[in-house]
């Protein structure tokens, strides 16, 4: 497996954006930039003469420079088998939890050994499974437990962490796991390779990650879950076959669970509630955008007092101070094309918010508005030339045109508050903001209804799977 490279904080797509986005009176703009990518997306479907309906999406898409390799499934279709339950699991698990680090035959024996692990960006790095004393035997243990707080802070992805006196070792590339295992003899060593590889091993829940024991080598299952925007939060499973020199080759992936979740619309706040209400007619949906709009309105409440007591300019928090009037109106915009197919405009239920740093700040502005809210706007720029329902498509024009500033304001925050962190906690925004591109591309490939489609303009999974492509490459690149 490839290691994931660090992120370099100059790079030329953020140096490109930054500067797109300083250009607010000149052309091109951001907001030009996504208009233009929505147009392109949707004349190219038009000129290719391309049937929106389920499963007979044509390639304009790519055609136009978007790039996408989704696949559409005909609706008529028989649905796929469900897959095979895992054989028994082997000795990975006790109490419900992943015994990391039990069961090896490593090359030494450290005195203390450790699996940590940062789940989509937004924890800190934690110890999964830990086994003997972590500084245990250090001659300055107090020494020991400051300098290893120090490391853990640096990394954000998995890591074998150990300890044999004063020194620390962090093994974060696979060939630093693969010198520490040796061959790849026991049943979770190679479940532990999959894991540092940034796959989840269950041990709780309806599916259980396991390790079948083969001829040449071992077959691992794991999982990732994502979600939301809309679409449902999805289960996969992966099998992987991991040889005794440690090579991992991907046998097979699918679906195996999924379940409702948010809508990707706008800002959420930290707090927000899942609504796991029906969303099976045109209304029913756009009650559910609505308490969406009605939640970005808290959001941004939230952002504007934050920003205040950290010292942000003044530009910056009346850019903020309109996005939530904007927000305040698009509320009532949704909600009324809810009430006209029948339905009511939801509203949020929000947990009270807790004080948060500058660091937590950035990390929600990076996944809720560098990636949200840009895709956001580049799906609403979409629904206001595909909508055939007029009122909708009127409604989504002056909406997209809103979310394209609101994507601009957080560029403008992270370009103003990301600099003032450390170069640890900036490279876990990036690590956030590339999980939430993972995320993004997961739900993104859900087929819309059909009428929701047509009446509202929603793009196709192939479509939306294509932008969100075009963005990670163009802007959101590292």
């Amino acid at each position: 497996m490839t290691a994931r490279r660090p992120f370099d904080h100059d790079n030329p797509a953020r140096r490109t954006l930054r500067a797109l986005i300083a250009r607010h009176g000149g052309a091109p703009s951001f907001g030009d930039y996504l208009r233009k990518l929505a147009h392109a997306s949707v004349t190219a479907a038009v000129l290719a003469g391309c049937n929106m309906s389920h499963g007979s999406v044509d390639s304009g898409v790519a055609d136009s420079g978007v790039g996408g390799d989704a696949q559409v499934v005909d609706a008529d279709m028989p649905p796929p088998p469900p897959p095979p339950p895992p054989p028994p699991p082997a000795v990975l698990c006790a109490d419900g939890q992943y015994r990391a680090v039990d069961g090896l035959n490593a090359a030494s024996a450290p005195h203390y050994l450790g699996a940590w692990g940062v789940g989509l960006g937004r924890a800190p790095l934690a110890p999964i499974h830990e086994t003997g004393e972590r500084c245990g035997d250090a001659s300055d243990r107090a020494g020991c437990e400051t300098r290893f707080d120090e490391r853990t802070n640096e990394i954000w992805q998995n890591v074998l962490l150990s300890t044999d006196g004063d020194e620390i070792q962090a093994r974060i590339e696979p060939a630093e796991v693969l010198a520490f295992l040796g061959t790849i003899d026991t049943p979770n060593e190679a479940a532990l390779l999959v894991w540092h590889a940034g796959y989840d091993i269950y041990c709780a829940g309806e599916h259980l990650s396991s390790v079948e024991t083969l001829g040449d080598g071992y077959r691992v299952y794991a999982y990732q879950a994502g979600g939301g925007c809309g679409s449902p939060w999805i289960t996969t499973r992966f099998t992987f076959h991991v040889s005794p020199g440690g090579e991992m080759t991907l046998e097979d992936e699918r679906e195996v669970a999924r379940e409702e979740d948010f809508g990707c619309i706008g800002r959420r706040p930290e707090g927000l509630r899942a609504d796991d209400s029906a969303r099976d007619t045109v209304g029913r949906w756009f009650g559910h955008v609505a308490r969406l709009e009605a939640s970005a309105v808290a959001a941004f409440d939230v952002l504007i007092d934050e920003l205040g007591a950290l010292g942000a300019p003044d530009a910056l928090l009346a850019r903020a101070r309109e996005a939530r009037a904007d927000e305040v109106r698009h509320a009532d915009a949704m909600g009324a094309v809810a009430s006209r197919y029948g339905a009511v405009g939801l509203e949020p239920t929000i947990d009270a918010r807790r004080p948060r740093s500058a660091f937590e700040i950035a990390l929600e502005n990076a996944v809720e508005g560098c990636v949200r809210e840009t895709f956001g706007a580049l799906v609403g720029a979409h629904q206001a030339l595909r909508a055939e329902d007029a009122e909708i498509a009127a409604a989504m024009r002056e909406i997209a045109d809103d979310e394209i500033r609101h994507a601009e304001l957080s560029w403008a925050v992270a370009a103003w508050l990301e600099p003032q962190l450390t170069d640890a906690e900036r490279a876990r925004i990036d690590q956030a903001r590339r999980d939430a591109i993972v995320t993004l591309r997961l739900q993104a490939s859900e087929e819309p209804d059909e009428e929701l489609r047509r009446l509202a303009g929603l793009p196709t999974g192939l479509e939306a799977v294509a932008y969100v492509d075009h963005l990670a490459a163009d802007l959101w690149s590292s």
